[in-house]
């Protein structure tokens, strides 16, 4: 009996090691990622199944959350985790969406719109963000819970282009502090992801980070 329990053992500490993978193409690049970096949709997808002849197709776009221990394995100084103003211990997972690279319009387009804020907007809001060495602009005549994070104030008659790291990400607020989407690209995926204002810092060496698990991901594929 007991050797038969020490088997048990091993067998099922091997189950749990050996992760089922989700195959998802995005145009030409296919990428097998861990099954639990993505919600359940079961239950949703049993909901919608009488009216699914109805439904647009969801092609081209995947959502990915990167638990906080896979950044912090690659980059040192990420954040797990902080106290939110709720008291909720909140992890510094990536949620984001991957999207085929055909699906994108203008992947600068929020960077524009910040750099050319006075020429689409007659009321604008201006300020110095408080813990981080950049500026906030409002699209608004006051501060509200969106914002564009950039390093230097927008000009109102730019005349040249924008610099290549001018731009940071847009931003919003929840339960006391703020996240900036992120964006990388991976062959023919764009993935856009929220990063926490703890790491905004740590923003090149985190994309780095998650390129590399998206190569690990399509080398899964390959191994399959």
């Amino acid at each position: 009996m007991k050797f038969y329990l020490f088997i048990l053992v091993i067998f099922s500490s091997q189950a749990a090691s050996a992760e089922s993978l989700r195959k998802v193409r995005l145009d030409d690049t296919t990428i097998c990622y861990p099954s639990s970096f993505s919600p359940d949709l079961s239950f949703m997808n049993a909901f919608l199944a009488p009216i699914a002849d109805k439904l647009d197709s969801s092609d081209g776009q995947e959502l990915i959350y990167i638990p906080a221990q896979n950044i912090k394995a690659k980059v040192s100084g990420y954040t797990l985790s902080h106290i939110n103003r709720n008291g909720v211990d909140f992890e510094h997972e990536l949620m984001g969406l991957a999207y085929a690279s055909s699906q994108i319009g203008n992947p600068n387009g929020m960077a524009e719109a910040a750099w050319n804020v006075y020429d689409r907007r007659d009321t604008v809001f201006v300020e110095k963000d408080p813990n981080l060495p950049f500026y906030r602009v409002y699209e608004y005549h006051e501060p509200l819970f969106m914002w564009h994070l950039v390093r230097s104030e927008p000009l109102k008659n730019p005349g040249k282009s924008i610099p290549a790291d001018w731009y940071i990400g847009h931003c919003s607020e929840s339960a006391g502090s703020f996240s900036c989407k992120q964006t990388i690209n991976f062959e023919s995926i764009f993935y856009e992801y929220e990063l926490q204002e703890h790491d905004l810092h740590l923003r090149s060496e985190v994309s780095e980070a998650v390129k590399s698990l998206f190569k690990v991901w399509k080398q899964n594929c390959e191994k399959s």
